[in-house]
């Protein structure tokens, strides 16, 4: 096989993985985390449900997740961030009190971006909101240089919703907001 054609054939190879779906939104019927459908209250084919309904159906990493995937939002490109010394360390977490969390982060420095959503342990809601609001000062007064950055910290929100607490540092985060609201209210 020469040069060109091994080239050609690479260059088709590499097309067709990017166009064959390997994008990050998911199936359209993504399955939650208790085996039901996003705003339903239907089990897939074959399940039956529990009579005991759950006090939490979605986890804080779909609601994040979800989010970050909306259409009429502007988001730069973002990590989660799952490491435990960073979260502490850095950013300032202790999630030591949380029953479950996800965080988001900008992926590239210039930008002002993150996305927390936590869902505290039982009487530790106060302890969440206040290290969110801690972490909201600290973007503010701390993190934000650039003009863009100090809009974005500027615009932090820090909120509650259903046993949900969740900081959203954006200059958009109004608009954000709207979608974690909404996916916190499909429990």
């Amino acid at each position: 096989m020469t040069i060109k054609r091994s080239a050609v054939l690479l260059a088709g190879m590499a097309a067709a993985f990017f166009l064959s779906g390997c994008g990050n939104k998911p199936p359209e019927n993504t399955i939650i985390a208790n085996n039901t459908l996003p705003g339903t209250a239907e089990s897939p084919a074959g399940e039956t449900q529990s009579s005991a309904p759950e006090k939490y159906r979605i986890s804080c990493a779909e609601i994040a997740y979800k989010t970050l995937q909306a259409d009429d939002i502007e988001i730069p490109q973002t990590m989660e961030v799952t490491d435990d010394t960073m979260l502490s360390e850095v950013m300032g977490y202790d999630m030591s009190i949380a029953e479950d969390y996800s965080v988001y982060t900008q992926l590239v420095s210039a930008d002002l971006f993150e996305l927390a959503v936590i869902r505290a342990d039982d009487g530790n809601i106060d302890a969440v909101k206040k290290m969110l609001a801690d972490r909201r000062d600290y973007l503010i007064n701390q993190a934000a240089f650039y003009p863009a950055q100090v809009e974005a910290a500027e615009a932090t929100i820090v909120s509650e919703l259903n046993g949900y607490c969740f900081l959203i540092c954006s200059a958009q985060s109004e608009a954000i907001e709207k979608h974690v609201l909404y996916y916190i209210m499909l429990n």
